[in-house]
């Protein structure tokens, strides 16, 4: 299967955006937002987009967790600012689901991430239900 890039600073690349704030307490010493801060940015974007219709529901036999998470930081960020996080399926593994995320704040992108979201099934790996693989490869153009 031949992996597409998508272009995780271009705001075009993302259908599903969350919002969040950059919090007076997320600044360091330094007087920029912490690095720290960013996952927390990137968890916004994520959860709600991993609770989406086409991603199976969360219950006691099955559910995602995060197997990997990657920030590529691209620019500063201080407060106070508003930051939108687009969030969208970079690629999918036999196991796994890897998330791409823009935080932007106005028209610059802050950071990039990648999350791989592992699927559990009874507590362990397990593969992505065909079904699940097919509607994400259409909807996410992979």
């Amino acid at each position: 299967m031949t992996e597409k890039s998508h272009d995780l600073t271009d705001p075009a690349s993302f259908e599903f955006w969350a919002h969040d704030i950059v919090r007076f307490g997320d600044m360091d010493s330094t007087g920029h937002v912490n690095n720290v801060s960013f996952a927390r940015y990137v968890e916004t974007g994520r959860v709600p987009f991993m609770r989406a219709d086409y991603l199976p529901a969360y219950d006691d036999r099955q559910r995602f967790v995060v197997g990997n998470l990657s920030i590529r930081f691209r620019a500063q960020a201080f407060w106070p600012a508003d930051v939108r996080i687009g969030t969208r399926v970079a690629k999918l593994g036999k196991t796994s689901v890897t998330l791409g995320h823009g935080v932007f704040i106005d028209d610059t992108c802050i950071a990039t991430s990648e999350t791989v979201m592992v699927y559990i099934v009874e507590g362990k790996s397990s593969p992505l239900p065909e079904s699940v693989r097919t509607v994400l490869t259409k909807k996410f153009d992979l």
